[in-house]
């Protein structure tokens, strides 16, 4: 009856590991939180039957986390894909508390990473140990119920708040639930009275009316149910915990991508930074897009709540129309570079996993972020759902298109230079298209300088900006128009930000691998509009377009004539090179390397697996300490008596309920019907007869008890199975037992009622 109540429990389960699903988008979420009740109501099960304390009951639930953790939740991590790594232990270690953390700060879905698969396993598999430990050791109807809507609560409040199966998982565990409550009273009431099943009659009229009854209970909980989940459906604005939690992401420690502008322009201008292959036509690479403005430099946005570790899935449900494969060459840098809306981001090489664990999205901007750092060799393939730029008659058609609804850049420390430079361009236009139109054709009337003439600095700080708008020519190259355009569009409440990244000159990128050089990065300014989203400009004059200045030729001077050098001398013929036959055998014996990964690895299981065992070995030292003392210490009596401790305290590990207030032969008397094969009660009547006789016992005596004590111990665990050997001697039964102390007894002095009473030692209760 009890393995039926375990599975009905383990039924009940089955909602709540199924609700976090969606958070993963597929089995990832569902196969953990199924293993973890699975595992958790066998552990509860097998523990109860076992009859192990709570102690035991939980180090064997700490076992099954570690032991079967990297299968259910962490198989990339394991060694031929089930048996745990020293790396699966350690994950599974801190993933005790960073798990929670990383499932509500990655994006989701978070079926890529190999963290907050632990979230659903661990939650499972201790609902399903308490809830089967509640079960086989009580009878109790209702407190069993606790568990199921509790593992329901914390799947939704880790979950996503688009759960379409929301309302029937709820409607599910409410009819389940009654179910349990409705087949525990039906059970009860026949074996109460079991009398009414002769009178066929009255048998039927009682179970017509329980059957009218449950239906009606089970059509209010189960509307009850449908109401209830209605309010944590995504139709009413479902409320998770995600919504309210701020990813640990420090952005200010990553410089503004457009520090690094002037590198790619001059000093690499000829170096190949990336190779991509799959480049559609009309398009361009985006690096980074920056929206928040200090005076000092445009950033990208500082708010960590806007970007979200991910992990292969950047947006799911979108069709891409193109793929992009993309080798870094000598760029360096956070931020990845992508094409369009990217849907699928998959890395590549020997620092695949790395790079992925350590990715952020920001969907705002379509913007990629990996702390690890891009390298010199890494990879990765992308997914894009990409659109051609606006050609000019296209961009001519949103004339009359109003801003659109984004937030504003923010900004501070403007040049006040820049708002009238805005108004002045703006003048007469009547639409906010139109007049970034016109600040875009007013700045391309400006000059280009990359500031190898020494005509143009470098940066885009407010002293830097109002220097160039003053001058009596603007000149500049794509990181001063486009922040400037971006900060003249937001005041005139036009939401633009800056974006960096590369293109050609005329977006067509023949034959299949585009070389990406420095020369071809570009900044450019994007506006929001209505109706129609981000829409390019491009401030920065063309790049043949320089400022010519007269500078006069100084005349040339004529050089002294000076006598060549002589001829060198001629080379003489080198001498052979007689080899080292020596140091070529020596350098051909340190070829060979020590295996030092092979002994970390090895070193890392032993450790992990000595820290799993480390509370049983505790068990085992107690009470071997225990056993020394009673054997080597004290006075003979005291041996006397402790060699019947240690037969009753056997016993009890084994299972055997002691009385509280027995003498040591009532104690015996019980021990024998118990185990009627082993010879309990010669043993204590022989400590007895030493502790009551008219002479003190001798050690030696002393010592005879304990080899018969001995031998009743081996007894009762000679025709146990192992398991159960093990299994007793770690249990804490007797570790826990209550014990009537006594006054110390000199050798020699008579025994009375209270050293009695320590001989009998009293047993305390389980």
């Amino acid at each position: 009856m009890r393995g039926l109540r375990v599975l009905g429990i383990w039924a009940l389960l089955i909602p709540g590991a199924v609700a976090i699903q969606p958070a993963f988008g597929g089995w990832q979420g569902f196969i953990p939180g199924l293993a973890g009740i699975t595992v958790g109501s066998l552990v509860g099960y097998l523990t109860s039957r076992w009859k192990l304390s709570l102690l035991p009951t939980f180090l064997s639930g700490l076992a099954a986390y570690f032991l079967i953790g990297g299968i259910a939740a962490l198989p990339r991590t394991t060694v031929w894909g089930f048996l745990p790594s020293a790396d699966t232990l350690r994950r599974l270690v801190l993933l005790l508390v960073q798990s929670w953390r990383d499932l509500l700060t990655v994006a989701t879905p978070a079926g890529d990473f190999t963290g907050p698969a632990v979230v659903p396993w661990l939650t499972g598999l201790v609902a399903g140990l308490v809830a089967a430990t509640v079960v086989m050791r009580t009878s109790v109807v209702f407190w069993p119920l606790i568990v199921p809507p509790s593992l329901l609560v914390i799947s939704i409040g880790f979950g996503v708040r688009e759960a379409p199966t929301a309302v029937w998982l709820g409607a599910a565990l409410a009819m389940g639930m009654v179910v349990w409550v409705w087949v525990h009273q039906v059970v009860a009431q026949r074996s109460d009275n079991a009398d009414i099943l002769v009178n066929q009659q009255a048998d039927l009229s009682q179970l017509l009316r329980q059957g009218i009854a449950a239906t009606l209970v089970v059509a209010l909980a189960g509307t009850g149910a449908v109401a209830a989940t209605w309010w944590t459906s995504p139709l009413v604005n479902r409320q998770v915990l995600r919504d309210g939690i701020e990813p640990p992401l420090d952005l200010s420690q990553f410089p503004s991508p457009l520090m690094k502008y002037r590198l790619y322009e001059v000093e690499q201008k000829d170096t190949t930074l990336f190779t991509v292959t799959g480049m559609p036509e009309g398009t361009r690479l985006r690096l980074a897009v920056m929206d928040t403005y200090d005076g000092n430099v445009f950033n990208v946005s500082q708010r960590a709540s806007h970007y979200l570790r991910t992990g292969r899935s950047l947006v799911p449900g979108i069709d891409a129309n193109a793929e992009l494969a993309v080798t870094v060459g000598e760029y360096s840098g956070v931020w990845v570079p992508v094409a369009g809306q990217p849907r699928w981001l998959d890395f590549q090489g020997q620092r695949a996993l790395t790079l992925a664990e350590h990715t952020y999205y920001n969907r705002n901007a379509k913007q990629v972020l990996t702390t690890a750092g891009l390298t010199v060799g890494d990879s990765y393939v992308v997914e894009a759902a990409v659109t051609p730029e606006l050609s000019p008659d296209e961009r001519a058609e949103l004339g009359a298109m109003t801003p659109g609804s984004e937030p504003l850049a923010q900004l501070e420390g403007v040049p006040e230079v820049l708002s009238s430079f805005a108004s002045d361009y703006a003048a007469g236009q009547p639409t906010a298209f139109d007049q970034l139109v016109a600040i875009e054709a007013a700045l391309q009337e400006g000059w280009y300088s990359d500031g190898s003439d020494n005509k143009s600095l470098s940066g885009h700080t407010t002293e830097r900006l109002s220097a160039m708008f003053r001058a009596s020519a603007l000149v500049g190259d794509d990181e001063q128009y486009a922040a400037a355009m971006a900060i003249m569009a937001n005041q005139l409440g036009i939401p633009a930000r800056v974006v960096m990244g590369f293109y050609t000159e005329d977006h067509s990128y023949p034959g299949e691998t585009w070389e990406v050089k420095g020369t071809q990065a570009h900044v450019w300014v994007e506006a929001h509009f209505a109706d129609v989203g981000w829409v390019a400009f491009n401030p920065t004059p063309d790049r043949d377009r320089k400022l010519e200045t007269q500078i006069p030729q100084p005349k040339p001077k004529p050089k002294p004539q000076v006598d060549p050098p002589p001829n060198p001398p001629e080379k003489l013929p080198e001498e052979p090179v007689i080899p080292d036959q020596e140091a070529a055998d020596r350098k051909g014996d340190d070829q060979w390397q020590f295996p030092w990964a092979i002994v970390l690895w090895i070193l890392g299981v032993a450790g992990s697996l000595f820290l799993l065992a480390l509370p049983f070995l505790a068990i085992l030292a107690v009470k071997a300490r225990r056993l020394r003392r009673r054997r080597t210490t004290g006075a003979s009596h005291q041996r006397l008596a402790g060699a019947w401790d240690e037969v009753v305290d056997c016993a009890r590990d084994l299972g055997y309920r002691a009385a509280t207030s027995n003498t040591r032969a009532e104690a015996a008397q019980r021990l024998q019907q118990a185990y009627p094969e082993v010879p309990i009660t010669p043993v204590a009547q022989q400590i007895d007869y030493a502790m009551f006789a008219p002479t003190p016992p001798s050690l030696e005596v002393a010592e005879h008890a304990w080899v018969a004590s001995d031998k009743v111990r081996d007894a009762l665990t000679s025709r146990l199975p192992w398991y159960r050997r093990l299994l007793a001697a770690l249990s804490l039964r007797s570790l826990t037992r209550a014990k009537l102390m006594a006054p110390e007894k000199t050798e020699g002095s008579q025994p009375n009622s209270d050293i009695t009473a320590v001989g009998e030692s009293k047993e305390g209760h389980d």
